[in-house]
């Protein structure tokens, strides 16, 4: 009898129960997708019209992406202009966090530096970019250089607040307990100033993409900024507003890959 209802207890014991998803959550989700249909019912019945030619009907579109897809087209171009991204990104992380560090906690630094970082960052990148044509010229080094401009203040600045909100007396004890240079900056300072730099680090994601595509659009024409440019030019409107989306789904991506790092990155300041 006892072996019985272990038997039968058993697939219940093994088995992981999943608790309900919360009320706010399930409305949540209908109200996106009910709005996501909404969306996409009006634009294909608008792209049906007769006199829509700029808004061609969403299934053309889905057709084109699908076959920018299939054809490795969308796809070849996205890991040219990830690759402009990582370098971009990596050289803005590299100049970024460590100028922030030092702007944020030396006087000398903050007198000098931080007025020239705050007109660099209220600046369009877009500015640049015959200074940028001439002395690196519009290839890859252009691009990545563009880049690297379009996130780097931003990491920047964001380093440099994190920097100033740490507490006074926290720096203090560090110094107490005999913390200097750069022991003082790895052991007290950058520990507390983590969250506003992770939080940096996650919008550089968003602009070192959006920088990497205009690069390729206003800098020299290749990757996903020469897909839509040549869209574009022959006027193909169902595979351009499908490059488009295929850019938008890709900084979605990416977006959401940076917010899941700066949560591990977080997750011991939420406990």
């Amino acid at each position: 009898m006892t072996a019985q209802l272990s038997t039968a207890a058993s697939p219940v014991v093994g088995r992981a129960v999943r608790a309900p998803l919360p009320p706010w959550k399930v409305w949540g989700w209908t109200v996106r997708i009910t709005l996501l249909l909404g969306v996409l019912g009006a634009w294909q019945w608008y792209g049906t019209q007769g006199d829509s030619f700029a808004i061609p009907p969403f299934f053309d579109v889905a057709e084109a992406f699908w076959e920018g897809i299939v054809s490795g087209e969308f796809l070849v171009a996205a890991a040219g202009t990830l690759l402009t991204m990582v370098l971009g990104y990596a050289i803005a992380v590299a100049i970024g966090v460590p100028m922030g560090l030092w702007i944020g906690s030396s006087r000398f630094a903050r007198n000098v530096f931080e007025p020239l970082v705050h007109a660099a960052y209220a600046t369009p990148v877009s500015l640049f970019i015959p200074v940028i044509g001439i002395y690196t010229g519009l290839d890859l080094n252009g691009r990545v250089t563009l880049t690297a401009l379009w996130c780097l203040f931003e990491i920047m600045v964001s380093t440099i607040s994190g920097v100033r909100s740490t507490p006074v007396p926290l720096i203090e004890m560090g110094r107490a307990y005999g913390a200097g240079g750069t022991k003082l900056y790895s052991g007290v300072i950058l520990p507390a100033a983590l969250p506003l730099v992770v939080v940096g680090l996650r919008i550089g994601v968003g602009r070192a993409i959006r920088g990497a595509v205009t690069a390729e659009l206003l800098l020299s024409a290749a990757n996903l900024g020469e897909v839509i440019l040549f869209a574009g030019s022959l006027f193909d409107i169902p595979k351009l507003l499908a490059a488009i989306i295929f850019v938008m789904l890709l900084g979605l991506a990416l977006m959401r890959i940076a917010t899941l790092v700066e949560r591990r990155a977080t997750r011991h300041l939420q406990h």
